[in-house]
């Protein structure tokens, strides 16, 4: 191991010229950083772990052994230049997971805060993650995939390109999503619908009894009614027994909805 006052580097390792280390980074055996990445304060890298491409790491992210984080876009549409991915403070990226570059310039890849990337999950270009969310062993999210705050993806599912992913949502293992789970909601299956609300995700999450026979009200209106998405968003719109914070996370996610709402 190669010591600085403040970055231990293995001697095998490989650090490009231009890498930026912070602080406190431990870099493994083997492991391989590119000349255009910067890595924040009291990173780890094990061994045999790659960061590469126009990566820019937050602050205590741990890359663990042969997890490739910076990876080039897979997508045909690409046309060359040195495309982003932006990673925040404190992700765990277990073995063989990757994550991949945006196609162009103008875009970038975005994770965000304290999430969790179990061993073989792939991420491809410009997908967009919040904070805390879990994703599972082999999960595999399409290009410009949006997944939002506190959802819980499920081993060796499968998210169609453009899919969103609402907050405090869950997917269930094994499921090939195709359309939008709304926030605080379960789906599941091939192809993946709403099965429930995500009442032990929401109690864990420390949401009141209140908020969740909120919530499960909601779940009513719009998996339990045959009327129009039009229509039953002009009922929750009206319902008083819904409050204002609840009622426009719904509201808000399903107008901006592009692959539709999965019912």
């Amino acid at each position: 191991m190669l010591w600085t006052m403040t970055v231990q580097i293995h001697p095998t390792a490989i650090v490009e010229t231009n890498a930026q280390i912070a602080d406190g980074v431990e870099i493994g055996a083997y492991a391989f950083i590119g000349n255009d990445v910067s890595i924040g304060a009291r990173c780890v890298v094990h061994h045999h772990g790659v960061v590469q491409g126009n990566t820019i790491l937050g602050e205590e992210n741990e890359v663990f052994p042969f997890a490739m984080v910076g990876g080039k876009t897979q997508d045909l549409k690409f046309m060359g230049g040195n495309p982003p991915l932006r990673v925040g403070n404190r992700n765990v990226f277990r073995e063989y997971v990757s994550i991949h570059c945006a196609t162009s310039e103008e875009t970038a890849t975005v994770i965000g805060n304290d999430n969790h990337f179990l061993a073989y999950a792939h991420i491809a270009h410009e997908c967009i993650l919040a904070d805390h969310i879990i994703v599972s062993s082999q999960v595999v999210l399409g290009g410009h995939v949006r997944v939002d705050s506190y959802a819980n993806i499920g081993g060796s599912s499968a998210i169609h390109q453009f899919c969103r992913i609402g907050t405090h949502a869950m997917l269930g293992g094994g499921s090939a999503l195709i359309n939008d789970i709304p926030p605080f909601m379960i789906a599941e299956g091939n192809r993946a619908r709403v099965r429930a609300y995500n009442k032990i995700g929401l109690e864990r999450r420390g949401f009141s009894a209140d908020e969740i026979a909120q919530i499960r009200h909601l779940f009513r209106h719009i998996h339990g009614n045959n009327a129009s998405v039009t229509e039953i968003l002009e009922i929750i719109r009206a319902d008083l027994k819904i409050e204002e914070g609840i009622k426009k996370t719904f509201l808000s996610f399903y107008e901006n909805s592009i692959r539709g709402i999965s019912r």
